[in-house]
């Protein structure tokens, strides 16, 4: 990670280029490989892995001209994708047809097909979206907030707090390090694995859904009276209304909770 980070340091700074930047990093992976540890749950594999995939993705595609700080906008698409290294990133759901795009750093912004791809080094962004539509985010270090998205959420993140509010559909997310807190208003399926921080999730009394949760070494609570509850110190178990829809949420090292959305 020291390493990566350096050779990141060197790009922001001008004194190495993309193309080398891209070099060095396959050169330290290919090195890591050779060590690899798994420091988080079985199925996520070491911290390198996940650095290497990401520094790969982003790095595929020259960086050259697009370090300014400008505001886009893009006809809308049916899906967002962002990797990123560095900075923090904000989505807005909204009634209206194109993404409107205020970056500033290292970011690439292109379109495949329905597909918008924003890839980055370094630098907040803030997005206006439409609001139906899935995102699919990985993340190594930043904030994240995602607001009033009606469709599929994914996100892999590394370090960094995540906040979602007005949300509706599905929500996929793996996390390993910093605090998450959803709000939904209408529950299709969550999943949620978490190596560390605390996990809220806020959800209406109306919601039908089958919940799991479990925590290692943190406390678990739910507002809600659950039916066919199985409860144990670090497991709950129940069903919220009828089983319509799954909430499985497991979390390593801190607490979990499922609050009434107010």
């Amino acid at each position: 990670m020291n390493e990566q980070m350096k050779i990141l340091k060197l790009l922001e700074e001008g004194k190495i280029t993309a193309e080398e930047a891209a070099r060095l990093l396959e050169a330290v992976r290919d090195s890591e490989s050779k060590k690899k540890r798994n420091f988080f749950w079985e199925g996520m594999g070491s911290f390198s892995d996940i650095m290497s995939d990401m520094m790969g993705a982003i790095f595929s595609t020259s960086f050259k001209n697009h370090s300014t700080s400008e505001k886009i906008e893009i006809p809308g698409k049916k899906k967002l994708e962002f990797k990123g290294i560095s900075g923090d990133l904000e989505i807005k759901g909204n009634d209206i047809n194109n993404f409107i795009i205020e970056k500033d750093g290292i970011v690439r912004i292109y379109e495949e097909n329905d597909v918008l791809l924003i890839k980055t080094i370094s630098g907040d962004i803030k997005i206006d979206a439409p609001r139906n539509i899935n995102v699919e985010i990985k993340g190594v270090s930043g904030d994240l907030i995602v607001e009033n998205i009606n469709g599929r959420i994914e996100i892999l993140s590394v370090s960094g707090n995540i906040v979602g509010k007005g949300l509706s559909g599905r929500f996929v997310g793996e996390f390993v390090s910093g605090d998450v807190e959803l709000e939904y208003q209408n529950v299709d399926g969550i999943v949620i694995k978490a190596r560390s921080g605390d996990v809220v999730l806020k959800i209406s009394d109306k919601t039908e859904a089958e919940i799991e949760i479990s925590s290692m070494n943190g406390d678990i609570h739910c507002d809600f009276p659950l039916k066919d509850t199985i409860k144990k110190n670090n497991f709950l178990k129940g069903i919220l209304n009828s089983p319509k829809a799954k909430i499985l949420i497991d979390n390593r090292y801190g607490d979990v909770r499922i609050e009434k959305k107010i």
